[in-house]
């Protein structure tokens, strides 16, 4: 039976099971259900918590109020299930009004709100908040948005990935249907720093390869996470070493007041999540959230998972373990870790693998993650340290042979690479007066490596690269934040870096500024240059010379930076929409290029597996990136949300022969749209349809000769015509549907995502095949539907 036929009758017995569940919930929908709102408000500067907070909560038309106690904490019961809207108000601070803050059984809701003091006493103003309002995101003024974990689920197609789910986003575009890796504003994947819980981690992403920031599925569980942020230009002076943007990842705390669980099944795996206290007596808690891969069984069952006849298997852990102390301040221990391996065989009839070639067989191991201790003290009420100390890292090994024409397995690629890091930061935070804050901090990363990796020249395994050893990358920052009034706001910076390595170090100010036009409108600016430091397998290439020895041509290789400036203007109309244009221009310089004239550049790489064989790179090549971008938004209100988001860019290279090109992520425009729509069927059971629409330009490529790869019996490229030509422009339709059950002390909740409802056709790559001398062509994921289950309690 077919993959096409298996999806049918899977999709027919999903349906069943959906409806037959409706009938039921019907009839047993007879009680109004409440639960628990709770949370701290802290003081936006200081981050101390605010006593006397007065706090109402409206739902389903009944309201309940109470105010925080001395350390900011506030707890509200019999709040009824649904969407509730919480007004925050405190004499001499913005007052603010948070709409759509989901009530669900089976898990209190916590709430953590920050409040910005007043610049000087004036009429009562109330800010109608989004997330992005109510959290300072680090001092940014541009290019920078606000999530939690119902972001990351809600939209069609995102797959409960951050990063799938931040392709919405204006200026971002995903490269390829079968990966999370993402395109900001032209720029490759590998100028994306993550980061969790403070701390710069290696690509989270299970079958992650060195050096690359995505792949096939996230490690990062969007059930523990908290409020995070993400950037995508001209970001604050806290980040450093990334070209292109930054996940900002904070992981949420258990509930110190109660035990609660969580189950979920579907395409990222069968999970188990416990939270809550550890002593009744105390305010300590834990919260641990573990994973196990099940697409074996999805694809019995018909779901397409993009590798074919070969069956991943992965797994990771997610926790953070909270403990305050009266004197001590608070301390925090923290992990995410991931395990992942894969082995596939060349079959020329397995036309649904997206990650391995018929012709050979694969064998791939990688491993990662981070975890660590953080301690948080208020000197004084204006006045606090943080202190982190964290280990992080990536292990991969892969094996890889090419058969022949009787299927017989050479050695063709080796790789055992091991990259650790020990990392230690101290960050201070002042806050000198409602006007007036300082942020400031040093890290320190002690880098510990082994590399070695070899390829089949000429029938002879020769290595790359062979390496073991350890170097430190040395950080520090300071921001400064002026308000001049409650409607101009001035954000300054400084970031420096030093890798010991070769000695390469960088000096980079920032510069962020808002204005507030009337109570509906701003201006917002931003600047700053920015560097990145290259993947560290790429300075231990080695390259024979005439002496028939062994040389690292890439060695001294310094940062690659940029400048970049942006402009946006935003303006709420018509009570609850809300659009956002910002102009961007970023000039990029010290690319690594070949030191011979070609068409090779740093700027291209990042998307695809395997590390950079490129040697005797220099400094010298350039890019630059510059576009203008549209969002439209009607946050979830009165039972939907619709938003729209559309990017015109351009972005080109300069590689060493001189000749300005396209990028390989030149895709020139995306846009998408999303919208959702909340139908309550009984008082306390909804369904919710989602959907999302993405056109895009179509991905760049070097086109194959096609004469002189049948002359070589092998893929031969025309590097004169380097990414002039795209493919077909991509298109893709995603539905969403989601039935929410809430019991008196449970929630459940099904959804079937349908992805690429229209079957298009997107292009992924072309690939010569030299068995039958011709240009085979594949393509990216068709039809997939797929099921998720999850139940709170």
């Amino acid at each position: 039976m077919t993959h096409k036929n298996h999806s049918i009758r899977n999709m027919k017995q999903v349906f069943f099971i959906l409806t037959l569940s409706l009938l039921i919930a019907a009839g047993a929908d007879a009680q109004t259900l409440t639960q628990t709102i709770k949370g701290i408000v802290t003081d936006q500067q200081s981050k101390t918590g605010i006593p006397s907070v007065s706090i109402v909560v409206n739902c389903n038309g009944h309201s309940e109020g109470t105010v925080t106690d001395a350390d900011g904490n506030y707890s509200i019961t019999g709040v009824p299930v649904g969407r509730a809207t919480v007004r925050v108000s405190h004499t001499g601070y913005q007052e603010q009004t948070i709409p759509n803050v989901v009530i669900e059984s089976g898990k209190e809701t916590v709430l953590d709100l920050e409040m910005l003091e007043q610049v000087r006493a004036i009429k009562e103003v109330v800010i109608k908040a989004s997330r992005e309002k109510i959290t300072d995101k680090q001092m940014a003024t541009v290019s920078a948005s606000v999530f939690n974990a119902e972001d990351t689920r809600r939209y069609a197609g995102s797959r409960n990935d951050v990063a799938r789910m931040a392709s919405n986003f204006a200026g971002v575009i995903s490269n390829n249907d079968s990966r999370n890796d993402i395109i900001i504003r032209g720029n490759a994947p590998t100028g994306l720093l993550w980061r969790i819980e403070g701390i710069d981690v290696a690509n989270p992403s299970h079958f992650g390869q060195s050096g690359a920031t995505g792949g096939p599925v996230s490690m990062i569980n969007n059930n523990v996470l908290d409020k995070s942020a993400f950037y995508t230009s001209a970001f604050p002076a806290q980040f450093g070493n990334a070209n292109a943007g930054v996940f900002d990842l904070q992981l949420r705390e258990g509930n110190s007041g109660k035990r609660e669980y969580i189950a979920q099944m579907g395409l990222s795996g069968l999970e188990l999540g416990a939270e809550g206290y550890f002593s009744k007596k105390s305010k300590a808690s834990y919260l641990v959230d573990y994973r196990y891969s099940i697409p074996g069984l999805l694809q019995k069952v018909g779901i397409i998972t993009g590798t074919g006849s070969a069956i991943p298997q992965y797994q990771d852990l997610s926790f953070k373990i909270s403990i305050p102390t009266q004197k001590a301040g608070k301390f925090t221990i923290f992990g995410v870790g991931g395990l992942s391996n894969i082995s596939f065989k060349g079959n020329i009839a397995d036309t649904q693998n997206f990650y391995n070639d018929p012709y050979k067989n694969l064998d791939f191991k990688s491993n990662s993650g981070v975890a660590g201790i953080s301690n948080t003290y208020f000197i004084t009420n204006s006045l606090s340290n943080k202190v982190t100390l964290a280990v992080s890292g990536q292990k991969v090994r892969t094996i890889q042979d090419s058969l022949n024409e009787a299927r017989d397995a050479y050695p063709n690629y080796r790789e055992h690479t091991n990259e650790w890091k020990y990392t230690i930061t101290d960050n201070i935070n002042k806050k000198f007066s409602s006007k007036d804050r300082i942020q400031a901090g040093i890290t320190a990363h002690d880098i510990h490596f082994s590399f070695a990796d070899s390829t089949s020249l000429s029938g002879d395994m020769t290595p790359l690269r062979k390496e073991e050893g350890s170097t430190q990358l040395l950080q520090a920052y300071t921001s400064w934040q002026h308000r001049f009034t409650d409607k101009i706001t001035l954000n300054t910076g400084l970031f420096g870096q030093y890798l010991t390595l070769n000695n390469s170090y960088s000096i980079e100010p920032r510069l962020g500024a808002k204005f507030q036009v009337g109570q509906l409108s701003s201006v917002n600016l931003g600047a700053g240059m920015h560097s990145q430091m290259q993947d560290l397998m790429l300075y231990f290439l080695k390259t024979k010379n005439g002496d028939n020895n062994y040389i690292e041509t890439n060695r001294s290789l310094n940062f690659t930076r940029s400048a970049q400036f942006v402009a946006g203007w935003e303006h709420t109309i018509f009570g609850e929409w809300h659009y956002k244009i910002e102009a961007y221009y970023q000039h990029i310089y010290n690319v690594p290029v070949e030191s011979a004239p070609s068409t090779f550049s740093a700027l291209n790489l990042g998307s695809t597996y395997g590390s950079s064989k490129q040697d005797s790179l220099v400094n010298s090549g350039t890019g630059r990136n510059y576009g203008l971008e549209f969002t439209l938004e009607k946050k979830f209100s009165k039972g939907y949300y619709v938003t729209t988001t559309a990017s015109l860019f351009n972005s080109l290279y300069t590689g060493s022969d001189k000749v300005e090109r396209n990028t390989a992520y030149n895709n020139n425009y995306v846009v998408n749209m999303l919208a959702g729509k909340e139908f309550r069927v009984t008082k306390s059971n909804v369904i919710c349809i989602d959907a999302k629409l993405t056109a895009a330009g179509g991905k760049r490529y070097i086109p194959i000769d096609l004469q002189e790869s049948i002359k070589e019996g092998q893929t031969a490229y025309d590097y004169s015509k380097t990414f002039e030509q795209k493919y077909a422009d991509y298109f893709r339709g995603d539905i969403k549907i989601t039935y929410r059950m809430n019991r008196k002390k449970s929630m459940q909740e099904i959804y079937l995502d349908f992805q690429n409802v229209t079957n298009n056709k997107n292009i992924l790559r072309e690939g010569f095949d030299n068995r039958y001398n011709v240009i085979r062509t594949q393509y990216q994921l068709g039809f997939t539907p797929s099921i998720n289950y999850r139940i709170q309690f």
